[in-house]
């Protein structure tokens, strides 16, 4: 349920409330409006659309074009419009910003329009038409690594199910105006329709099903989800949360219900007021994993899995905020999925004492996806479109805020985004408006640590040298080198090292700045210092050393080139799997992936990642040596892992270890008997790219068993004791989450 707090606060919300109300009164009078009355015909995969849009005066003066889905035909119009031929400058201003680019312009085919004659009224102009055709584009798989196993499309209308958003061109589009709506639509009667902002009207007429959908806050596309649902609701203060299921599930519908409450209760006190009268999670026919303003679309599967509650779900909860109550200034690059990643996906790892490992996998994924040539600014980053994007757009940037949060305490931090919000609700925001909220909170200037981070590539590389302890008793000086060796520019890093110390539980925590190639650095202790880490909790953007993480597939799948190995001793249909597999991921990556038979190949190669497949691959030793490192073995029917005893029989078993020529690349051990389990560990296996080791079940398959090898080799942690001792680092201090769980959660 929504947040109470104390009466002094209620009557600032209450006040933010006002205020807010007469500036969207008057943002909504400078926006187009489209009134869009809509028949759909699923069996046909037609719908009919009599769209009245009201014209803003601000607009009128400029050019006024629109694009439509090419098959949409106009039958009637009250003013005259024509087919434009599109250039393509004109179609470059009209793609570069709309969320949906890349779909709009790989998808579908369009017309562009020009409107003439407009009649000028005092305020607004208004025009009507009528306009119909068929929407069916297939639903296709996205057979990458970046794709979370989802397919797409930009648009459909079927007897499955219908989804038009903004990637369908299914209304006008106005070259990336906000605007408002109102949608009332006509369904045969079992059908539902969910859109944005508030319902209005849901009436069966005649076996026909009337929904009507007003929208008065600004939104940048138009979604029209429908099928057949059945409905839960349950109202948390002023806020209807709905769930849509295709099929009825009482017990999973209240699930989502209440942990909805919890999520926006815990976003509004973190960020500020839910902007929407609802709340809606809306099974889609297929598998997705979509925010919307004031609902999610999230696929038959996807919202069945216990976890998606706690992970996913929040993320698109989240997204009410980031990206649909602040929209982005594409032309400046993406900020929301980064700050949407950091609140969301971070913090809840966080909040479960799990956000050094989070930070950790982010690193890892960007110094193993993204190198020179797949480098850019976060100021270029639009959308997601492959390995290297997502941990540059996401994890790069969750990383740039982790390091602001650091720079200016928890506090600080959040007032800022509270105020980033407060002046941008329902306005195009970029991250020079971040810095901004953050310099008027702060009272400091950020403009060089956003010129470093967002307008620029690259990653720092850190190294430890020239370790030294002087001194006895009451008083020891330790003194180091830490340098900077990437090729590229410098940075301004502050860089937390924390130093263990004899017959002392907790690491001293000390704070320091590097500035150039390399510094030295002196420090005093009481008692003798045992042990130094750099870095220790992940909290610096950086290439991390290899040897900082276990050997995992992101790795292997990350990798410039590779060697995929194939038993020619197995039985000839499962080779044939194999075979299959390696050429899949070989399309996918180019030139850079070749594949051979185990009995061609005298000697591992050292200078790329190395795929064996098959429990008949004659050059499985390599594997069982390496696994030694690690105290485990494979036996007949079981694999030892860390000690623990794993069944493998009948099972399809993944294990990435260090190549044991050359300890910065990996190599891979695939091998199942299940040849029906290949396609789905081709499609699967992207996905578990932080995982070192992996074992499934069935045809499926299913995952049972996952896990990392322990860190036994950081060249950034230093034993003061010297070689051949052991010892324990002092205890980490333990990072209070940006906000508690606690206080929403109650288990």
């Amino acid at each position: 349920m929504l947040k109470k707090t104390l009466f002094s606060a209620v009557i600032i919300i209450l006040f933010t409330f006002i205020v807010f109300s007469s500036v969207e009164i008057k943002n909504k009078n400078s926006l187009i409006h489209h009134h869009l009355q809509v028949e759909l015909f699923p069996a046909k995969s037609f719908i009919r659309v009599h769209d009245t849009i009201t014209i803003p005066r601000t607009i009128e003066e400029k050019s006024l074009f629109f694009l439509l889905h090419e098959n949409l035909k106009i039958i009637s119009n009250s003013t005259p419009i024509t087919v434009v031929k599109q250039s393509e400058k004109i179609k470059a201003d009209f793609f570069k910003n709309h969320p949906a680019a890349l779909l709009l312009k790989e998808k579908i085919s369009l017309n562009l329009y020009s409107i003439h004659s407009l009649k000028i009224s005092e305020q607004r102009s208004r025009i009507s038409f009528v306009y119909e055709g068929r929407i069916y584009h297939p639903i296709e798989r996205i057979d990458k690594e970046y794709a979370r196993g989802f397919s797409e499309t930009p648009g459909i209308i079927s007897e499955k199910g219908i989804y038009l958003a903004g990637s369908s061109c299914w209304i006008p589009w106005f070259n990336d105006e906000l605007m408002t709506f109102t949608l009332d639509s006509m369904l045969p009667g079992s059908w539902n329709v969910i859109s944005q902002g508030k319902r209005i009207c849901h009436e069966k007429n005649d076996n026909r099903k009337q929904t009507t959908w007003d929208s008065p806050n600004p939104v940048d596309e138009i979604f029209l989800i429908a099928n057949n649902f059945t409905e839960y609701k349950k109202m948390c203060d002023n806020v209807e949360i709905l769930a849509f299921l295709r099929s009825p599930d009482n017990s999973l519908a209240q699930r989502y219900l209440s942990t909805t409450c919890q999520y926006l209760d815990m976003y509004q006190f973190l960020i500020g007021p839910y902007l929407y009268s609802k709340f809606a999670l809306v099974e889609n026919f297929w598998e997705t994993g979509y925010g919307m303003p004031s609902f999610t679309l999230l696929g038959p599967r996807v919202i069945r899995f216990p976890f998606i509650l706690h992970s996913s779900y929040p993320h698109e909860i989240l997204h009410n905020w980031w990206g649909n109550g602040v929209f982005v200034n594409y032309e400046t690059g993406n900020w929301c999925e980064g700050i949407t990643a950091y609140m969301a996906d971070h913090l809840i790892k966080e909040q479960k004492g799990q956000g050094t490992e989070y930070r950790r996998t982010t690193l890892q994924n960007y110094s193993d996806y993204v190198n020179k040539h797949q480098d850019f600014p976060l100021s270029q980053f639009k959308f997601r479109h492959d390995a290297a994007s997502a941990a540059v757009g996401y994890g790069k940037a969750l990383m740039v805020f982790h390091m602001l949060r650091n720079e200016v305490g928890d506090n600080l931090f959040i007032r800022s985004w509270q105020k980033f919000f407060k002046d941008n609700k329902f306005k195009k925001a970029s991250f020079n408006d971040i810095r901004k909220a953050f310099e008027m909170v702060c009272q400091k200037d950020f403009k060089d640590f956003f010129k470093q981070w967002i307008s620029s590539t690259g990653a720092p590389k850190l190294q430890i040298t020239d370790v030294e302890i002087y001194g006895e008793k009451e008083c020891y000086k330790l003194k180091f080198r830490l340098s900077q060796t990437q090729k590229e520019r410098l940075f301004i890093l502050d860089i937390p090292v924390a130093v263990s110390m004899k017959n002392q539980k907790e690491a001293i925590i000390k704070k320091i700045t590097l500035k150039n190639r390399q510094q030295d650095y002196t420090f005093f202790f009481f008692a003798p210092p045992t042990g130094i880490q750099v870095d220790p909790q992940f909290d610096v953007f950086r290439k991390i050393h290899y040897l900082e993480v276990p050997p995992a597939l992101s790795r292997a799948f990350g990798a410039q080139e590779a060697l995929i190995i194939l038993p020619s001793q197995a039985e000839p249909t499962l080779l044939a799997g194999y075979r299959e597999l390696a050429q899949k991921w070989a399309k996918r990556r180019g030139d850079n992936i070749k594949i051979q038979l185990d009995n061609n190949i005298k000697t591992i190669p050292k200078n790329r990642t190395i795929w064996i497949m098959g429990w008949e691959n004659i050059h499985m030793q390599y594997i069982s040596e390496e696994l030694k490192n690690h105290d485990c073995n494979i036996g007949e029917k079981t694999i030892v892992i860390e000690g623990e005893k794993v069944p493998i029989f009948n099972k399809s078993l993944v294990i990435t270890l260090r190549n044991s020529i050359h300890r910065s690349q990996v190599m891979v051990f695939l091998a199942t008997e299940k040849i029906k389990a290949l396609p789905g560990l081709s499609r699967k296996l992207p996905h578990y790219g932080k995982y070192s080791y992996l074992v499934f079940d069935g045809h499926e398959p299913t995952n049972i068993k996952k896990g990392q090898w322990s860190i036994t080799e950081s060249p950034l942690i230093i034993n003061l004791r010297g070689p051949g001792t052991s010892f324990t680092h002092g205890k980490l201090p333990r990072r209070k989450p940006l906000i508690e769980r606690s206080q929403f959660f109650s288990h």
